[in-house]
């Protein structure tokens, strides 16, 4: 389920990078990709609506704003445009997908995201590893 989570970053680097191109339909048939390459759900599909508002919102402001265009960094572009809050959904679905199905990548997005969106470290640094064995067993 990673993949999602790349999704998304692809949605958000075209949003500040190509924003005319991302007009209704564009967001609609993202959203109908993600949903038919992915099985989502309810609390992923609400999540993946967050990101889509986020991206929308992220594509109104680099048209009416494309003098500020600076960088050539798609993530400092989503931080001018909306930051710490942009990149909330992303780590709220990171972090759901760790708890339903942890993986080392998905891991390294949560703790990557958390201390932006936070402003603090995700669990004291620690690793994958030390984070899978103190996790409880179901």
């Amino acid at each position: 389920m990673s993949g999602l989570l790349v999704e998304i970053d692809v949605l958000y680097e075209g949003c500040v990078t190509n924003p005319q191109r991302w007009r209704e339909q564009a967001f609609v048939d993202w959203a109908e990709g993600v949903s038919v390459g992915y099985d989502l759900d309810r609390t992923t599909a609400t999540l993946i609506r967050r990101a889509l508002t986020m991206a929308r919102k992220l594509a109104a402001f680099w048209l009416d704003h494309a003098d500020l265009d600076g960088t050539d960094d798609w993530r400092s572009k989503v931080d001018i445009a909306l930051g710490p809050r942009a990149w909330r959904p992303q780590l709220d679905l990171a972090e759901h997908l760790l708890a339903t199905d942890p993986d080392p990548d998905v891991f390294a997005v949560v703790a990557d995201l958390f201390p932006i969106v936070r402003n603090q470290p995700y669990l004291d640094g620690i690793r994958y590893e030390e984070w899978l064995e103190g996790r409880p067993t179901l």
